[in-house]
């Protein structure tokens, strides 16, 4: 087989998946380790992956926006395992903060059974309905505009009060996450609240299911942070969270 056209396998391979090792390489193709070394070093300068230690991973990926009803029902196992993960960062009568979205849901359900007394503040209609009938909560909406599509509030009104708050924790459950260009998000406005809350808070806990990892939502959040905890499923390959790890992030799969 000529270098090309496994150059071109490789690639493909990584189209379906989002990561190869080397050892899964040189068995596929029956060439040495330094073959595979230099095929990957090439793919690379190519800008079509990204070398990792023991093999490489897809170069990140655009997300496109999917709408709050349709994302309530993906990956939905995953969610509430990431839910399950979190809850040993939460205390009774901790105030902390959750973000908008259908992992959230997951963790606010988590919190009326296993929680009494708590604050929580949230821009998200959808979660506070879940938190409003739990007595001993005292639950916090920003207010602010309204967006149906998201059932979240937005804008200055929003904000200004975000100001005026602290949280032990922020529980933020972005769209994608990648080495290269951070935490991302798909709408300017939420982006804008997420922002606000993660300065208000002591602690960020970020919940990515694993399909979200290594891809790009159209708008940055933030650069991925070290005092960051990284929560996400068992599905992401060891090669990314090793990435993840060896970039000095604390990344847990559940």
């Amino acid at each position: 087989m000529f270098a090309n056209e496994r150059r071109i396998q490789i690639t493909e391979m990584l189209n379906r998946r989002s990561s190869v090792t080397v050892n899964e390489l040189t068995d596929t193709f029956q060439v040495s380790l330094e073959t595979i070394r230099r095929d990957l070093e090439y793919l690379e300068k190519q800008g079509a992956l990204k070398r990792v230690h023991g093999g490489a991973v897809t170069v990140h990926k655009m997300q496109n926006y999917i709408s709050l009803s349709s994302r309530v029902s993906e990956h939905r196992e995953e969610k509430r395992k990431l839910a399950l993960a979190s809850l040993p960062f939460i205390h009774e009568e901790d105030r902390i903060a959750l973000d908008t979205g259908s992992t959230s849901f997951e963790l606010a359900s988590l919190l009326c059974e296993r929680f009494s007394r708590l604050t929580i503040v949230t821009n998200s209609l959808e979660v506070f309905q879940i938190l409003s009938g739990k007595e001993g909560f005292q639950t916090v909406l920003t207010g602010g505009f309204y967006m149906p599509g998201e059932k979240t509030f937005y804008g200055h009104l929003a904000l200004d009060m975000i100001k005026q708050l602290h949280v032990s924790k922020f529980f933020l459950a972005p769209s994608a996450v990648s080495l290269d260009f951070g935490i991302s998000d798909h709408i300017h406005e939420m982006i804008a609240v997420q922002r606000a809350l993660i300065a208000i808070s002591d602690q960020i806990i970020v919940q990515a299911d694993s399909s979200k990892f290594e891809t790009c939502a159209a708008l940055k959040v933030c650069d991925l942070n070290p005092r960051f905890l990284y929560f996400t499923d068992s599905g992401l390959p060891d090669e990314i969270a090793e990435a993840y790890r060896k970039a000095g992030l604390q990344i847990t799969k559940c």
